[in-house]
């Protein structure tokens, strides 16, 4: 006989590994929802089809074999245990809405993953300066080390120097922390400006934090904005911190590049792996 299924005040939806067919990608994706509260978790790998020319008038794309999607699952799988975007969408979505929702985030916000270390950093109590100078006595698990290995450090500064700088804003979601002495929703904004070269992958930059209460909203006064790009662009300058960005998202540092947002996160994920306890939104040990 028919039936119907319906939500409940405690029903989650998820699923694990699930595929997507979105235009020439292919999306591997795992995530849980909270029908009631509308938390979303989730984490996202993408495999870009090539295109296939067929004949003439006829134009496919090349499926991912069974080993791509063998290495999509792990990385997603990994991306989920370890740095899963957390959001909060509206209640009661379909399935279709669940899907549409994880899409939408991945092109214009959050991504495929979380910043790393984000949940340990903000979660301390910090009652300092606006510039996120919190610290933190937890470690945190990692996927993926090529921005960490010393061998990859080594960067020719003075030829970056000479390419022109490209600026990235990127804002957190909010989290309850010690501000002026209370306990309130915070945010943070971070303004980027960075050098790289495209095909070795080289990079550095400088950055600048605002942390403020989450009821004032995102900074829209432009002269505060140029201000902390300023600084961010001063400590590229005399203080650039250093990194190697991986084969797959150096296109995102072509001129005309469509997103950065892979580029975006690892330079937030270097922010996060601390030096003596502090940020790294300049490089502590030298200046060039």
């Amino acid at each position: 006989m028919p039936f119907t299924t319906y939500y409940g005040p405690n029903t989650t939806v998820s699923e694990s590994c699930v595929w997507v067919a979105d235009g020439s990608r292919r999306i591997c994706i795992t995530y849980e929802y909270n029908t009631s509260t509308g938390i979303l978790k989730y984490a996202a790998s993408v495999f870009r089809c090539d295109v296939v020319q067929y004949s003439e008038d006829i134009i496919g794309v090349s499926e991912p074999n069974p080993e791509q999607m063998e290495g999509h699952v792990h990385t997603t799988t990994r991306r989920y245990e370890i740095r899963p975007v957390i959001i909060q969408v509206d209640a009661g979505l379909t399935y279709e809405g669940i899907v549409t929702a994880i899409r939408h985030e991945m092109c214009h916000g959050m991504g495929c993953k979380g910043p790393r270390r984000l949940a340990s950093a903000f979660g301390m109590d910090c009652g300092s300066s606006d510039a996120g100078s919190e610290s933190s006595a937890n470690t945190w698990l990692t996927d993926e080390n090529y921005e960490e290995d010393p061998e990859y450090l080594a960067v020719d500064v003075h030829k970056l120097e000479r390419k022109t700088a490209r600026r990235l804003r990127y804002i957190s979601h909010t989290t309850t922390e010690l501000y002026n002495g209370n306990r309130i929703p915070v945010m943070r904004e971070y303004f980027i400006v960075f050098k790289a070269d495209k095909n070795t992958g080289e990079l550095i930059y400088g950055a600048a934090i605002c942390r403020r209460p989450d009821n004032l909203g995102p900074i829209m006064d432009a002269d505060l904005i140029e201000s902390h790009y300023k600084t961010a662009m001063g400590r590229l300058e005399k203080h650039a911190v250093t990194m190697l960005i991986a084969d797959e998202y150096r296109h995102q540092l072509k001129k005309h590049a469509s997103h950065r947002e892979d580029v975006m996160y690892a330079i937030v994920d270097k922010i996060h792996e601390r030096q003596s306890g502090r940020m790294q939104v300049r490089n502590y040990s030298y200046a060039w």
